[in-house]
């Protein structure tokens, strides 16, 4: 059977248009969701850039269905993630944080875990550049970032303030799998900046002391939480058991090696963080 976008055979997803193909992938998830007792995992990033969808999906489903009736479906695209929560408001939804304020205006959802790596919760995200003096001289510059261009162009305009905020417009986006990637474009002269997270320039501090030697910040964004496992608020207690699935993924190893596709190597309930952190996740 057919359950997903990502397992309609090739030779036919050629010969549809791309909202067509949306849509077919759609009707097809949730008639499969009808027809048994599957529960699903959700996945959309706009802060990160995923290399291959469908391994992605084939390393999740083995982990999960061997935890029970469970399955995993990655979005390529915010519009469709979006929609699918819409329609079925059922299940567990992996975002990010800065999406989850953004959706939560108009489809309730309630955050239960948060994402942890080397015990952080937190990311901030770092402009620097090899070249440039400062931010006055970003004006048709190339930054290069990873994610999706609504979220780099969000993180630009948090840095530049307003007394810069009219360079956005003449600024010009990379987007690349990584930002280790972002960090060495700017190495190879590809871009003229990057924004990257402050962990990602610790990792080129390490595998390439002399590049990271020769960036200097430009500016730096406001710190942010990791990757969020949320439900729809009225869904909480139907999903407790998948919750519980995910949240026990970095205390094996095999479960913490699917994570790490995921930029995680565990995760934190948010009911256990300290009142002011947790607030900020809970606001409505």
């Amino acid at each position: 059977m057919i359950n997903t976008l990502f397992d309609i055979p090739l030779s036919v997803a050629k010969r549809l248009p791309g909202a067509a193909a949306v849509l077919l992938g759609l009707a097809l998830l949730v008639q499969a969701s009808a027809a048994g007792t599957t529960k699903t995992v959700f996945f959309y990033n706009p802060e990160s850039s995923v290399d291959n969808f469908a391994a992605l999906k084939t390393e999740f489903d083995n982990y999960l269905s061997g935890q029970g009736e469970y399955n995993f479906q990655p979005f390529s695209e915010r519009s469709t993630f979006e929609s699918m929560l819409s329609d079925k408001a059922q299940g567990v939804y992996l975002l990010s944080s800065w999406h989850y304020a953004q959706l939560n205006a108009k489809t309730p959802l309630e955050a239960v875990l948060v994402g942890v790596i080397k015990g952080e919760l937190q990311q901030r995200k770092i402009l620097t550049s090899k070249d440039l003096g400062d931010i006055s001289a970003l004006a048709g510059a190339t930054i290069a970032g990873s994610g999706s261009e609504d979220y780099l162009r969000s993180q630009l305009q948090q840095m530049l303030g307003s007394q810069y905020s009219s360079l956005s417009a003449k600024i010009k986006l990379l987007t690349v799998p990584k930002d280790i990637d972002a960090l060495m474009a700017v190495g190879f002269g590809v871009a003229a900046a990057a924004i990257s997270s402050e962990s990602s320039l610790n990792k080129l501090a390490m595998i390439n002391p002399k590049q990271h030697a020769q960036l200097k910040t430009l500016a730096s964004g406001e710190k942010s939480f990791l990757l969020i496992a949320a439900v729809a608020k009225q869904q909480q207690n139907d999903e407790a058991s998948l919750l519980k699935v995910i949240e026990a993924m970095g205390q094996q190893p095999s479960g913490e090696k699917k994570l790490k596709m995921l930029g995680l190597d565990g995760w934190k309930r948010i009911d256990t963080l300290d009142a002011a952190l947790s607030k900020q996740l809970r606001q409505p």
